[in-house]
This record gives C-alpha cells, sequence and structure tokens, in this order.
C-alpha cells in the first residue's frame, strides 16, 4: 500500500467538508479527554463506595501504561508524517514512539475497566475508543497497525487482568 496516496486521499476528503474535519477534529480531541475525565471519578466512586474491585480498576490499566510506553520507547517507530511525504489534519511534532498507540491503548484499557464494571457502558466505552482509533489514522499521526495493535493490547491485557485472573 502506498500509504502517502492513502493519507493523501484521507485527508482531502475530509478538507472537502469543513463538517467533516470539525467532526474527525472533535473525536480526536474530545473523546480521549472524555475517556481521561471520567476514568479519575470512577475511581473516586469506587473509593466512594468502599468497593473491593478499585485496585485492580487501578493497577490494570497503569500495567498496560507503562509496559506499552516501555514497548514503544524501546521500537521507537516513526509516524506516517515522519516516514512519508504527509502533513497530519492536526498540528504534531512529536517524533517516534508511533508503535502502538498509546491514546488507542488507555481509551481501551479504560474502557474494559468500565466493561469490568458495568457491561453495558463498557461496551459504549470500547467503541469510542475504536472512533479514538480511527481519529488517530485519520489525522495522520498514527499507521493502521499502531492503533489496532494498541487497542488489541490493551483489551487482551484488560480482559486476562480483569476478567481471567
Amino acid at each position: 500500500m502506498d500509504y502517502e496516496v492513502f493519507y493523501g486521499k484521507l485527508s482531502q476528503w475530509f478538507k472537502a467538508k469543513k463538517i467533516r474535519l470539525i467532526l474527525l477534529k472533535f473525536i480526536y480531541k474530545a473523546f480521549p479527554n472524555f475517556v481521561l475525565v471520567t476514568y479519575p471519578l470512577l475511581l473516586g466512586y469506587l473509593i466512594f463506595m468502599r468497593d473491593s474491585r478499585l485496585l485492580r480498576c487501578i493497577t490494570v490499566p497503569l500495567g498496560v501504561f507503562i509496559t506499552l510506553s516501555l514497548i514503544r520507547k524501546y521500537l521507537n517507530f516513526q509516524r506516517p508524517y515522519e516516514k512519508y511525504n504527509i502533513t497530519p489534519l492536526f498540528a504534531k511534532s512529536t517524533k517516534g514512539n508511533s508503535f502502538p498507540s498509546r491514546h488507542t491503548a488507555c481509551a481501551a484499557v479504560i474502557s474494559m475497566v468500565i466493561l469490568y464494571l458495568y457491561i453495558p457502558v463498557g461496551i459504549a466505552y470500547l467503541v469510542i475508543s475504536a472512533f479514538i482509533a480511527l481519529s488517530r489514522i485519520c489525522g495522520g499521526v498514527h499507521f493502521p497497525k499502531d492503533v489496532i495493535v494498541g487497542y488489541l493490547y490493551a483489551v487482551v491485557l484488560g480482559a486476562v487482568f480483569l476478567f481471567i485472573l
């Protein structure tokens, strides 16, 4: 696949209609912030309720965040705008650390925590996490493999450490 052509066509599609670009920017910025804000609120609720699941709801996302950060720092893969002649739709100057996507993984593991606590809301959060992943690709800051691996890494580890062990 020619990534320059792929991202060129993708960015042109979003630029062709202002509403598309506005919607993408909203998803790109607001969805991760929404997940990030609701997670400490959820932890606060668990503390208030003296819920025995609190420790697991803290340690699993923390473990995913730390291990994923170490993996991406070690691998230090280039981002699409570094490797190819493309301009991301939203200003981004980060170099390297593209694989796996930490935004995607963090959103997905928080979604798994919510799924662990309340299945219907957790499913909705997993969908939100998928939109976060797509926005990272459409924005030109991650390759598809970056977000797929980040999402799967978080979901698998979340499932194992929240539901199985």
